[in-house]
């Protein structure tokens, strides 16, 4: 096997800082012991309404018996279900150990916890003790209660231990929009004495609350403090810096792979390990002022940064344009090649699509009288590949790896896969790395795996819509009987054979089928039993090896063949081929009649005018005029 050693990752939001952060910590220890990591990314929790129906696909994806161990971030996924379908599938299929990074109850044996809470407590007795504050409000945060709520708690415990009194007037939840952050402040003000400080749910309200402060004249810390959570970089290039708790996320996916590396040598590992936040006591609180990034350089980084998002989504308007009008999957590719450079240090990129990811379905092909299609199987094929800035050919390969293994063999590379889908639909998985495996995304993630997902749902919908337009094509143009045209197909079609013809100067060949004894059959034998003769002669001019005829079934027991460009001995051997059809038929079968026909055929030239009737009925007055010279026997 190319990979002994390989770390698995399951997560949720893979473009959040807090995840990225986390992979890339885990990727860089686990690199050091030479091992390679998988990260399998899901966007669980985003509004997307229908189209994330098929996002369980992800679990198809990996091989979970190749892995030395795994990392499941439990807590990135905003939404249980997934979660706990991944859950499920990590019990029964791994036997690798496992470390789950949560904040909640897991049901696995080693748990990974971040301790971002009790930050709250820390930052209330700093209040207490470093600055002599009595009133101390908390600002908590309505979208992200269920969290807002655990550091409420450390405040109001902090607040009871040192004698404070824990008052309703001190606490107050609002959203992030400035007017609900402004009515808070006016909330805490009604009551006196004013607050001596406020602690924040996390920075992006601090930064919002020091806005409302300042715009009411208030001094920040003199008047009020502030504190809040995250360690945002805007938060430390405003003055006064702010306060707020740093949460170690690098460090933290480095302690993962060190549980894990323990777990896999058997060592002991605790059942819970915690990583501690911790505060970072700025100006805003009253402490020495952190000296911050020049003001001219930090405008520069933030305006560095607008100009990558607004180019990110300049870049996922032309990608969805360029994308949507896409109904071939060869074209559609090409397209993508267009963009791929504007994933910012991409090394490489692979799309692989399962075997029947455009298959019709069952309704589909039930209207459309399409054939069922093969079932899928293990086979994969790798509709897109791109390494080192190089495009690779197609390629199929089996399950048994997640690319193929050319592909896999001595590569370091760590790869993150991320399910294609749409709505129930799944269409496989793209695969992606960043150089010197450093996580990088200047890109909407997002975006782009939902514009290439409705790329395909586009081409599958293309083909079903083609299939029911033929069909309908078949209804109004064809003879449900025999399968042949019918009179109105046979007119459109004949239309531009008789306008080559008469540019070529080439006489037009008619030639007339009748189905001898028709009535006969159906008199003694059944209806059926002639409607069964009618397909065998149909059948017969569908087999006369000929690309150049024109067929029709014109009537009940009369077909019609037209060409240009053929000669009297033509004629003759397409008749004589039709006879011997019929002969060989009548030997072989057992039925109870004989299948016969009878023919003739006229030429003309094909004038500046289309009329069919006049040279058919040529054909079919010298077909009577033959037919009259021999006596029919239809019974055997």
């Amino acid at each position: 096997m190319y990979h002994s050693k390989k770390i698995g990752i399951f997560i949720s939001h893979i473009f959040g800082s807090f995840q990225s952060s986390l992979c890339q910590g885990i990727i860089d220890k686990a690199t050091e012991f030479g091992y390679i990591t998988e990260i399998f990314s899901s966007t669980d929790g985003e509004d997307v309404g229908s189209y994330g129906l098929g996002e369980a696909s992800i679990l198809r994806i990996p091989n979970y018996d190749e892995f030395s161990g795994i990392c499941f971030a439990s807590g990135t996924y905003p939404l249980p279900s997934l979660k706990e379908q991944i859950a499920a599938a990590l019990r029964q299929k791994c036997t690798c150990p496992i470390i789950d990074v949560t904040q909640t109850d897991s049901a696995f044996s080693h748990l990974l916890v971040l301790d971002n809470d009790k930050a709250a407590a820390q930052l209330t007795e700093h209040m207490i003790v470093s600055h002599h504050h009595r009133r101390i409000c908390y600002l908590g945060c309505r979208p992200e209660n269920q969290f807002s709520e655990k550091r409420l708690r450390y405040y109001r415990d902090t607040l009871q231990k040192h004698g404070l009194p824990v008052r309703d007037s001190d606490y107050y939840c609002c959203d992030y929009a400035y007017e609900s952050i402004d009515a808070a402040l006016d909330f805490f003000l009604q009551s006196t004495p004013k607050p001596d400080s406020i602690i924040c749910y996390n920075d992006r309200m601090a930064i919002s609350l020091m806005e409302a402060l300042c715009s009411r004249g208030l001094r920040i810390p003199e008047d009020i403090a502030v504190a809040g959570f995250d360690n945002l970089e805007i938060g430390q290039n405003i003055t006064p810096s702010l306060t707020t708790v740093d949460f170690p996320i690098y460090e933290m996916g480095q302690k993962a792979m060190e549980l894990l590396l323990d777990a896999m040598q058997k060592l002991p590992v605790a059942g819970r390990t915690v990583i501690t936040a911790e505060p970072l006591y700025h100006g805003s609180c009253g402490c020495a002022k952190k000296k911050s990034a020049l003001p001219s350089l930090y405008e520069y980084r933030l305006m560095e940064h607008i100009n990558t998002l607004e180019a990110s989504m300049f870049n996922d308007i032309k990608m969805s344009s360029a994308l949507g009008s896409i109904r071939d999957l060869d074209e559609g590719m090409e397209v993508l090649e267009k963009f791929l450079p504007r994933i910012y240090n991409c090394r490489e990129l692979y799309i692989c699509l399962y075997q029947n990811w455009d298959a019709v379905s069952p309704h589909i092909r039930e209207i459309t009288a399409t054939r069922a299609e093969e079932e899928d199987t293990d086979i994969l094929t790798m509709h897109f590949a791109c390494k080192d800035g190089r495009m690779l050919p197609q390629c199929s390969f089996t399950k048994k790896s997640i690319l193929p293994d050319y592909i896999y063999a001595d590569s370091l590379s760590s790869y993150i896969y991320s399910p294609l889908f749409f709505e129930d639909r799944e269409f496989g998985y793209v695969a992606l790395a960043f150089k010197d495996n450093i996580l990088s995304y200047r890109f909407n993630f997002l975006t782009w795996i939902a514009n290439v997902s409705r790329m395909l749902m586009n081409i599958c919908e293309s083909r079903q819509t083609a299939l029911l337009i033929n069909r309908l094509e078949d209804l109004y143009m064809k003879d449900d009987l025999t399968g042949l045209y019918n009179h109105q197909g046979f007119q459109i079609l004949a239309k531009p054979l008789w306008e080559r013809a008469r540019q070529r100067q080439e006489l037009l060949l008619a030639i007339v089928f009748n189905l001898d004894g028709l009535s006969t059959i159906n008199s003694t034998f059944g209806h059926s039993e002639g409607d069964f003769a009618i397909q065998v002669l149909g059948h017969a001019l569908e087999h006369t090896g000929r690309d150049d005829l024109l067929i029709a079934r014109s009537r009940d027991d009369e077909f019609w063949a037209l060409a240009a460009g053929l000669s009297e001995t033509d004629a003759r051997e397409i008749t004589l081929n039709i006879y011997k059809y019929l002969e060989n038929y009548n030997r072989l079968h057992t039925k109870k009649y004989y299948i016969r026909a009878s023919s003739g055929c006229a030429f003309e030239e094909a004038g500046a005018t289309v009329d069919l009737r006049q040279i058919f009925d040529a054909a079919g007055l010298k077909m009577r005029q033959e037919k009259s010279t021999k006596s029919e026997t239809i019974l055997k």
